[in-house]
């Protein structure tokens, strides 16, 4: 089978990467696979046919124009069997994952967004609607049944077009076994002493993804709790909110990092209150790493999950209490730790990218079938 990917950045370092990534090498060796786009993860290259795209990142809108005109040129020339596409990268996909809804974000009342970005969800919600209603996409792959219902609603896609298939992780790469090996290390590097709890955030958008509520928690948990928080651009409303909630002495504020399993284990929990996502890779990733996690219900994600089984969820993410609660237990309870996070990895192995890779293949062969 001849597959086509277009993207504009295919590096790990970002949720539509990182899911190309992972589906490329593992389909390489049984398929003729293509990977377009503006950057690679380097190892890619070694594994399928890599071609550079002249695809921008930023604005937006360039990296609509640049990516689709480049598509529809490079789709013409080597055709493929299956093109799959990641939401609204471009307009030539047979097969489309919404890994997110533009509209349904727009919708969810975030009253932090711009009018910059404002507009950005607008177009991307314009595009993706065109990439998932056009004839030519025969399916459409749904990282949770919540997106799924969501571009049900808001653009009018046939249920029976959508197949949901949950992200998947490597149990290998995010092992509890890192803790022995790495924990003391990294929490050296990052200036954490070996005995202060440290509740991990993963999210480049703070405000939805509830930073704002974890730093608020923290303040009324007992005792000594340090916030990790990486993929977190500073500005001037996060550094002010860091300094009333003990300031860097209890906040640790990282970037992008390129090498998260450390990370995790450095940690002793993961928390998300996110007021909106689709699925939330960060939190399986914790989860298969051995961590307790804190996730909100507005998490894709919590659709595989056990409440008090393999997590504690925060049914309202804006219930700043509950969410110190939650914390508070989670500090004061080593037995509470140990049992979530076990169970927690139990339930990340049940979701491979390997799985993920075998589903995806089943509907590539759905799509070749329907368009005979």
């Amino acid at each position: 089978m001849r597959i086509s990917f277009f993207i504009p950045r295919c590096t790990p370092d970002n949720s539509h990467g990182r899911y190309v990534v992972e589906l490329a090498k593992r389909l390489g060796g049984e398929h003729h696979v293509a990977v377009y786009s503006g950057a690679f993860w380097p190892p890619l290259r070694s594994m399928v046919r890599c071609r550079r795209l002249p695809a921008v990142n930023r604005p937006a809108l360039a990296r609509l124009a640049t990516l689709w005109t480049a598509s529809v040129l490079v789709n013409k020339r080597w055709p493929s069997d299956i093109v799959h596409i990641q939401g609204a990268d471009a307009p030539v996909g047979s097969v489309v994952t919404a890994h997110f809804c533009n509209r349904a974000m727009l919708a969810s009342g975030d009253h932090s967004l711009g009018l910059y970005r404002r507009l950005n969800y607008t177009i991307g919600a314009a595009a993706e609607k065109y990439c998932m209603s056009k004839l030519s996409t025969r399916r459409i792959i749904a990282v949770s049944q919540q997106v799924k219902g969501e571009i049900e609603r808001e653009y009018g896609v046939d249920p029976q077009k959508i197949v949901v298939i949950h992200h998947g992780v490597d149990a290998v790469a995010f092992h509890p076994q890192h803790r022995n090996r790495c924990r003391a290390q990294v929490r050296n590097r990052l200036g954490l002493s070996g005995d202060e709890f440290v509740a991990l955030f993963v999210g480049g958008d703070y405000r939805r993804k509830g930073l704002v509520q974890v730093l608020e928690a923290m303040a009324r948990v007992p005792g000594a709790v340090r916030v990790l928080a990486v993929g977190v651009k500073t500005d001037a409303t996060l550094a002010r909110l860091v300094r009333q909630n003990g300031g860097h002495r209890c906040v640790t504020l990282l970037g992008h990092s390129g090498d998260m399993p450390p990370l995790y284990a450095a940690a002793d929990c993961f928390v998300l209150p996110t007021r909106y996502d689709t699925f939330s890779l960060a939190t399986l990733e914790a989860m298969a790493s051995g961590l307790p996690v804190i996730v909100s219900r507005a998490a894709g994600v919590t659709e595989i999950l056990s409440p008090d089984r393999d997590c504690l969820i925060l049914e309202d993410p804006s219930d700043v209490d509950v969410l110190a609660q939650h914390l508070t237990r989670l500090t004061q309870d080593e037995m509470l730790r140990s049992r979530l996070g076990g169970e927690a990895r139990k339930t990340a192995e049940l979701h491979s990218w390997d799985d993920v890779a075998t589903r995806t293949v089943a509907v590539y062969r759905e799509t070749l079938a329907s368009a005979r």
